[in-house]
């Protein structure tokens, strides 16, 4: 694969979405549509998809007003419906309250982070493999924002989705996610979404900014964020509907797959995703093994790892699965807090090369 499509977003919220979705709408047009059969494939109608969109949009405005203008602008740019550029930034809300059982077909993600006692170049690290619906890959971008207002940021997200899922900012705040499932997600789908959160923490110009969208309201669903900071600090959040759990590197190394390891929550990815419970562990192992001395290397061996494949952390289609429900490592993301670097590759590690971006320009 090539590497991912890059834009650079400047002026207001509203101009940086119209400048991202005139440059992606096929893309956003080919992710609404993916994301529409995904949710008929599990039966939920398209009608009831839309109407709960819809009644997101007022409540984001209320949340995060530059998020909504720049969700607003992407639709301006693209010619894309409001609705269905918010349902793409309310996916996560949307497909728990649709889906009441286990069977959410969520993010999988094996994620890391790295001290600076820990890597041979003494920088702190943030990074993941995001692994989601096959077609997706057609539709990731890198966005760098410079904004009027708010720190420039590098991200990777989806056309469509404002701000990004994995970035890192001018001010050396980074972030990571993985999806985790427990009994609660969706009983009150109307809270603030998963992705406008991700954005904030973009936003942060400190460590104590960028925890707060995490830690401060309660969530709709479950979810992972793994928030540093340049500085040498990195903490893991477990997020679910009624409370939050919190994972410290041991030794300047963290990871973290799709399943709560804090005490107190009920954990229900293994059920979907039983390879969560071998993932973040091989990963910690082949990290530990390198600690003090982590370089690009090595960082890059133990995501390409292929131990349980096609269920592994480098994950690979699994051609037996139903086309709606294939998944595979979409990008491998590895991000330099210090230097403000993100390296980012187009589908498996083990298949493609990193590319190079970092905040204030294209490497």
């Amino acid at each position: 694969m090539d590497e991912l499509p890059h834009v650079s977003l400047s002026g207001t919220a509203h101009e940086c979405g119209v400048i991202h979705g005139e440059t992606f709408a096929n893309e956003i047009r080919q992710n609404v549509s993916v994301y529409l059969d995904r949710f008929a494939h599990h039966g939920v109608d398209e009608q009831t998809v839309r109407e709960q969109a819809a009644r997101f949009l007022p409540r984001i405005d209320e949340w995060n007003p530059d998020y909504a203008q720049e969700l607003r602008g992407i639709a301006v740019g693209s010619g894309v419906s409001e609705v269905e550029i918010t349902l793409l930034n309310v996916r996560y809300e949307v497909l728990y309250a649709a889906y009441a059982d286990e069977n959410t077909g969520v993010d999988g993600c094996t994620s890391f982070g790295l001290l600076p006692e820990a890597t041979a170049d003494t920088h702190t690290y943030v990074g993941q493999n995001w692994d989601w619906a096959e077609p997706i890959a057609d539709t990731l971008i890198v966005t760098e924002h410079c904004r009027e207002q708010g720190p420039d940021h590098l991200a990777v997200t989806e056309a469509g989705i404002v701000g990004g899922k994995m970035g890192v900012n001018e001010h050396g705040v980074g972030l990571v996610v993985n999806g985790l499932v427990s009994p609660n997600d969706g009983d009150d789908p109307f809270r603030k979404p998963f992705h406008v959160r991700c954005w904030e923490v973009l936003e942060a110009e400190r460590f104590d900014n960028a925890l707060e969208p995490v830690v401060a309201s309660p969530h709709a669903c479950s979810s992972n964020f793994v928030i540093g900071h340049a500085d040498g600090e990195v903490i893991d959040v477990e997020a679910s509907p009624d409370r939050t759990g919190y994972v410290y590197p041991r030794n300047g190394v963290l990871t973290h797959a799709n399943h709560f390891i804090t005490d107190g929550f009920e954990s229900r990815m293994e059920r979907q995703l039983p390879d969560t419970l071998y993932r973040a562990r091989r990963l910690q192992r082949t990290l530990d093994q390198h600690s003090g001395d982590l370089d690009a290397e090595s960082i890059e061996s133990g995501l390409s790892d292929h131990f349980g494949r096609p269920s592994s952390i480098c994950r690979h289609v699994n051609e037996d699965a139903h086309p709606q429900e294939r998944t595979q490592t979409n990008a491998s993301i590895i991000i330099d807090l210090t230097d403000q670097t993100l390296r980012v590759t187009c589908g498996p590690p083990c298949e493609n090369t990193y590319s190079t971006y970092r905040v204030g320009g294209v490497t």
